[in-house]
């Protein structure tokens, strides 16, 4: 691209100079005659004319018209002789010619060195990325838990630590680290809804006690946080209260994409609770007359 640019900006630059330099080299051209007898022969042939018009209009005697006749006859033999026209050149500016060959390349030159940015025409080089691994990833963890063992004042690392746990699946792990990092997540839906998963997978209570908590407070401060809403969903599902997770996926469902592979797995969810609430729920208040 580099050399691309230069090729093309010298070629300009040297069109420019050549047709600039011919101008200069040729030199300007000035005629310094003008041919007057072609008008003149032009004006005494409508004198002719007119002398003859006169005469036989009554207007100029024979006399007069014969003398003005032989002057113009002189005249018409005075404009015959051949003209003197004068051509002037000015002599050529072939040593400016020359100079504005050699001097305009190299000032463009300087001054786009000067002014311009040669480094904006050359690539950038590509710097490979680094491949992380999970080993990579498993350090950089271990080294964060040794800093807040060290340093426990610290809510945002706690919080950062709870969800790397989380992520390797060490899910009591991540509940400890969790219920260390207080303040930073009291405001913080997603994070609340992340620690009640923590530690409904950490223990088999299921969602009884404080991961139902967690949940309440999750969707009280946002109503359509989407991992709040399916883990309530499945909270109701555990207690058997098949209408209140029904509702909880009802209003996950509006916050997807109708047509995307989400709202079917929401959708699937929403069917199987409805069998098995529909499953549970006595004949007679489905209003099915019992068999006698």
């Amino acid at each position: 691209m580099n050399i691309i640019f230069i090729v093309l900006a010298a070629l300009l630059v040297s069109a420019v100079a050549l047709r600039l330099g011919l101008v200069l080299w040729r030199g300007p051209r000035t005629d310094g005659g003008v041919e007057h007898h072609v008008v003149n022969a032009s004006v005494l042939r409508d004198q002719f004319a007119e002398l003859d018009r006169d005469r036989r209009s009554g207007t100029l005697s024979e006399q007069d018209h014969a003398e003005a006749v032989q002057d113009l006859q002189r005249r018409v033999l005075e404009e015959a002789k051949p003209p003197t026209t004068i051509v002037s050149r000015r002599p050529s500016s072939k040593y400016a010619a020359l100079g504005l060959a050699i001097v305009l390349p190299l000032a463009s030159t300087l001054i786009y060195l000067r002014l311009g940015n040669p480094a904006a025409i050359s690539p950038v080089p590509v710097q490979s990325v680094p491949n992380v691994t999970q080993a990579d990833v498993q350090a950089m963890v271990d080294s964060l838990a040794a800093r807040l063992a060290l340093n426990p004042d610290d809510p945002a690392g706690w919080l950062m630590l709870a969800r790397s746990y989380r992520y390797f699946d060490r899910y009591e792990d991540a509940a400890n680290a969790f219920a260390k990092a207080g303040g930073a997540i009291k405001s913080d839906p997603l994070a609340l809804t992340e620690y009640a998963e923590a530690l409904v997978r950490s223990s088999s209570n299921g969602f009884v006690g404080e991961p139902t908590a967690l949940l309440g407070r999750a969707l009280a401060l946002n109503p359509k946080e989407p991992f709040a809403l399916t883990l309530a969903g499945a909270a109701a599902l555990e207690r058997r209260d098949y209408d209140q997770a029904i509702n909880y996926w009802q209003q996950l469902r509006e916050l997807l994409p109708p047509d995307s592979d989400a709202a079917r797995a929401v959708n699937d969810s929403i069917e199987r609770a409805r069998g098995q609430r529909d499953q549970n729920t006595p004949s007679d208040k489905l209003g099915i007359e019992q068999p006698s």
